[in-house]
């Protein structure tokens, strides 16, 4: 990347995250909706059949975004360096719906102390480090119209540097169980909910804390996420060939290149989900 970056770059290192409007057809993103439906076992006409709160299914296609969304592909390979920079970035089935949910207190983007919210890094597969390549960025996929009372994922918009500040002093790695978000999200001034049109997709820093929300309207909210993993690990120290991921990280922690070395080990961690879904995969129907 050289220094002259496009508006789209610029977007992302100023404010963390871009949108793809229209990046998936509409009558792809009701074909995957409708299928939804089916393995919940569930009518849409019918909110007799309608459970409440969240619900996430686990993914049994992923077709690759270049097939489903070439726009959002090239969007995708400007932030992270190249289409080679990237091992998997697909268009994964795991919808997360969120229904409707009558005793459910509504809470605003900026509590996030409040009982329901759930701030998160994503990455509950992998130790962390500030150059992890497992998830170079967070894809959020609108297979709906989401309005910002429908249960949106809400945004800890300036996040990103408590993240990489607190991941820079600790080169030994940390273990998802162990990020101490409380202590993120106390620095955090900066929160927004996440609405869009069907077929958009959001590409976010995956230091980006964001949580799901309360779904205060009587629409299912349907959106899923998804990691684009690199090949490698990012690098600080390359100047005017750094991608708009790592100049984000660097913009953050206030310096133009850094030497980054990991002293722990890289190293899988087989999380709860993970186990939920094999679970529910064994079984003939996930209700």
């Amino acid at each position: 990347m050289s220094d002259s970056m496009t508006v789209l770059a610029e977007q992302f290192v100023r404010q963390g995250w871009v949108a793809v409007e229209g990046a998936i057809a509409p009558a792809y993103c009701e074909a995957r909706v409708q299928h939804g439906f089916e393995r919940l076992g569930i009518t849409e006409a019918d909110p007799s059949t309608w459970p409440v709160g969240w619900h996430n299914l686990p993914p049994v296609e992923a077709p690759g975004i270049e097939e489903i969304a070439p726009r959002a592909a090239a969007a995708l390979y400007e932030l992270v360096g190249g289409k080679e920079a990237i091992t998997f970035a697909g268009i994964p089935d795991n919808l997360i719906f969120n229904f409707p949910d009558p005793t459910a207190k509504w809470w605003p983007p900026e509590a996030w102390w409040a009982p329901g919210a759930g701030y998160h890094k994503d990455g509950d597969w992998f130790r962390h480090f500030l150059d992890s390549p497992e998830q170079g960025i967070l894809g959020i996929i609108f297979w709906r119209d989401v309005s910002e009372r429908q249960g949106p994922t809400y945004l800890a918009v300036d996040s990103i540097g408590p993240v990489a500040r607190y991941l820079a002093d600790h080169p030994e790695g940390i273990d998802p169980g162990h990020l101490p978000f409380a202590r993120f999200l106390d620095e955090c001034r900066h929160f927004q909910p996440l609405s869009g049109r069907q077929g958009t997709i959001v590409f976010a820093h995956p230091f980006m804390l964001h949580s799901a929300s309360v779904n205060a309207t009587r629409r299912i909210r349907v959106i899923s996420n998804t990691a684009v993993m690199l090949r490698s690990p990012l690098r600080f120290n390359r100047g005017a060939d750094s991608t708009p991921v790592e100049r984000t990280i660097l913009q953050a922690l206030g310096t133009d290149s850094l030497d980054f070395a990991p002293t722990g080990l890289r190293v899988h961690v087989t999380s709860a989900r993970e186990q939920r879904w094999k679970r529910e995969a064994e079984q003939p129907s996930v209700r």
